[in-house]
């Protein structure tokens, strides 16, 4: 029990020194955004790995997760093209 108290006060003080070097400095909209959409992007792509691998599982070798993120990977690259 104690080991998982370590660790999850490990895991939140990033917060804590998140919040207080946010109190300390001031940062342009610019490089919050950055930040902002690191974070997002490591949180969706964490995510969608977690949704793969169940996929995968589930799929039991019919193909269909790999087509699948495959249809994704594209219509994101050819829309981001148009944007």
């Amino acid at each position: 029990m104690l080991n998982s108290f370590l660790w999850g006060l490990l895991a939140t003080s990033s917060l804590i020194l998140g919040g207080i070097i946010a109190t300390r400095f001031s940062i342009g909209k610019r490089t919050l955004g950055v930040i902002m959409a690191f974070g997002a992007g490591t949180l969706i792509s964490a995510v969608s790995y977690e949704l793969v691998f169940e996929a995968v599982r589930l799929a039991k070798g019919t193909g269909f997760p790999a087509f699948g993120l495959f249809s994704g990977v594209f219509t994101f690259y050819f829309s981001d093209m148009l944007i």
